[in-house]
């Protein structure tokens, strides 16, 4: 539900179970949201390891010196997807600027994350603070095609959903009616990207000051 404002969902996967057939209309049971939903649907066993899961990884936010976030793996991603789609656009939209910028945030995440063995208090306020800043400008790329003034419906999402209108794009032809159609939509995807990146940059480049 906060995705839009850089809050990541970390526990979204956690109790996931491996594909099969379809056992009821809603795969989280057919009392999900309603007022049976109670304790008695909760398998005792499985409600330990997650609560295992979500005290262990809480304990490490709250109590780690430095938090153990990793910009580096997240750009890693993200640089990826952007090479998939570009490798399939012959579209003229600009995308390739994005793929240069974002590469470049790449190098500077790996560098910051290096400062992680940094031990003077100053410095390691400093990089925490450049660890949320990061993370705010590049979750919702990764999580939303929304923003903290706009809420995806609750429907299944791509990876980076964000980039899903330059996938439109370069699924259609060249000059066809159906890319004018989604053209509009993918410079302003385009667009949306390169400023979050803009703004993770800043704060890659105050921390390496």
């Amino acid at each position: 539900s906060f995705w839009g404002v850089g809050i990541p969902s970390m526990y979204g996967t956690v109790s996931h179970q491996p594909p099969g057939p379809v056992k009821m209309r809603n795969p989280l049971g057919w009392w999900w949201h309603t007022p049976h939903d109670l304790i008695d649907k909760v398998d005792e066993e499985f409600l330990v390891r997650d609560t295992r899961v979500v005290v262990a990884t809480l304990s490490r936010l709250l109590n780690d010196t430095i938090l153990p976030l990793d910009p580096a793996a997240h750009l890693s991603s993200l640089v990826e997807e952007l090479r998939s789609i570009a490798a399939k656009l012959e579209h003229d939209i600009g995308l390739e600027v994005v793929l240069e910028v974002a590469e470049s945030l790449l190098r500077k995440a790996q560098s910051v994350v290096a400062l992680k063995r940094v031990n003077e208090p100053a410095s390691i306020d400093r990089l925490n603070a450049t660890l949320v800043r990061v993370s705010r400008a590049l979750v919702p790329l990764d999580y939303t095609e929304g923003d903290r003034f706009s809420h995806d419906p609750a429907l299944p999402q791509p990876a980076w959903p964000a980039l899903q209108k330059l996938r439109d794009l370069a699924a259609q032809k060249p000059g066809s009616n159906e890319a004018r159609f989604v053209a509009v939509g993918a410079a302003r995807a385009r667009n949306r990207v390169l400023a979050s990146l803009r703004h993770a940059e800043r704060a890659l480049d105050e921390a390496m000051i």
